[in-house]
């Protein structure tokens, strides 16, 4: 079938240079994407058919993109090329989003939301886009924005599937918790398997020290998430294993490591940062986690030169640091400074700001200089949300502050 502009997704938005088979398989990636499912990559494929359709190419682009590892760019890079060579026949809804995937791939996050800001104020039946919006916001620390793209998604798709998710996330970051609770309980009533409204009520749960309901929740939930994607499985999970940590059911919250947390695909980003966040916080209660940082150490050690989001680089920082080889942490330390000497505007303020005295704190607590680390978690803690991560997950520089503060104190334990 020839490809024209006359060709509409499901929520009435024009699609420039595509095919009825293109437009369903875009249609079906939303699907994948809005649910958290496992079958994302099928884009991929509907992007081999689409090679005049910059908005296929970009949202191509995209996932690999949110792969968040130096591999995403490398594969990104022909979709790109791609998306680039589509460019000058697309709508101005497409330009935006091929505008904010360039500024993403140029690493320019605050430019990439910039351009989806823009783009879901005039377009907000663009749900899929709201998405990426929201992903944005979030790493870079932007909870009013979070929240500003939320609200766009409760008015353009009120009773849809995996909107009230959305909403629910953006209210409990910014602190509005009985209002987070009940849109996420809205939105699992929608659609049951929504994992990320799982999650925002984790989170409130979490934030509200009501451990034992988190666990009855999220273990009411599972059962939903094995036809997930990794990332979602993952991170739910490590949440469970979280309300164990606090109800001190050490044990289980290992056992929560050992089936659920890793090894799924350990050379995911965002699977080595909840190992390590996971760990970190096992250590600290007195656990003993055996030789389990042996494989998160090596592949943290792969990531070492890639400096691409702040909280992951603190992440591995703290990993080789930690159990490391002699000197590798300070090797990166001073890495991760270099890189933040590299940035202008506001990407420089969430690296030199917010990353560096974070870091120091991080590799000093990691070598036991717990005054160091004491002092350093004082400063970065105004600033911690700019590194991006979620209130739940920057809690252990809390954590972790809290210890330093006992230890370099003279305290004869270290437990919480």
């Amino acid at each position: 079938m020839t490809a024209n502009n006359k060709i509409q997704d499901n929520n009435g938005l024009l699609i420039s240079h595509a095919t009825d088979e293109i437009a369903a398989g875009y249609d079906a990636y939303v699907q994948e994407f809005l649910s958290y499912g496992s079958r994302l990559r099928e884009l991929f494929s509907v992007a081999e058919k689409a090679t005049d359709c910059a908005l296929i190419n970009a949202h191509a682009a995209a996932l690999h993109l949110a792969f968040e590892g130096s591999e995403g760019w490398t594969q990104a890079a022909p979709y790109l090329e791609k998306m680039n060579a589509a460019a000058s026949h697309t709508n101005d809804r497409e330009r935006l989003f091929c505008s904010a995937v360039n500024a993403w791939a140029a690493r320019d996050f605050h430019e990439a939301l910039k351009q989806l800001d823009e783009l879901t104020v005039r377009w907000p039946a663009d749900l899929c886009a709201l998405k990426w919006a929201q992903y944005h916001a979030f790493n870079i620390g932007d909870q009013a924005g979070l929240l500003r793209v939320g609200e766009r998604a409760r008015i353009a798709h009120e009773n849809q599937p995996y909107a009230h998710g959305m909403v629910a996330f953006a209210l409990e970051q910014n602190h509005r918790l009985e209002e987070a609770e009940a849109e996420g309980y809205r939105a699992a009533q929608i659609a049951i398997d929504d994992a990320w409204a799982h999650h925002a009520v984790a989170h409130v749960m979490e934030t509200q020290g009501r451990f034992n309901d988190g666990i009855k929740w999220l273990d009411h939930c599972a059962h939903t998430w094995e036809r997930k994607g990794v990332f979602i499985r993952d991170h739910n999970w490590w949440h469970a294993a979280l309300f164990r940590l606090s109800a001190k059911k050490i044990d289980e919250a290992i056992e929560i490591f050992d089936q659920r947390l890793w090894g799924e695909w350990p050379e995911f980003p965002q699977e080595q940062i909840g190992a390590v966040s996971l760990l970190w916080r096992l250590e600290m209660r007195g656990a003993d986690v055996g030789d389990r940082w042996k494989p998160v150490v090596e592949q943290a050690r792969a990531r070492k030169g890639e400096h691409i989001l702040p909280f992951h680089d603190i992440h591995y920082l703290y990993a080789l640091s930690r159990a490391g080889a002699p000197n590798e942490g300070a090797e990166f330390l001073a890495s991760i400074a270099r890189h933040a000497d590299t940035l202008n505007g506001p990407s420089a303020d969430d690296w030199k700001g917010a990353c560096i005295p974070c870091a120091e704190a991080v590799h000093a607590f990691a070598n036991d200089d717990f005054e160091a680390a004491a002092e350093n978690f004082a400063i970065a803690e105004k600033h911690l949300q700019h590194i991006g991560g979620s209130h739940a997950q920057r809690h252990v520089f809390i954590e972790a502050h809290r210890v330093a503060r006992s230890a370099a104190g003279g305290a004869s334990a270290l437990e919480l």
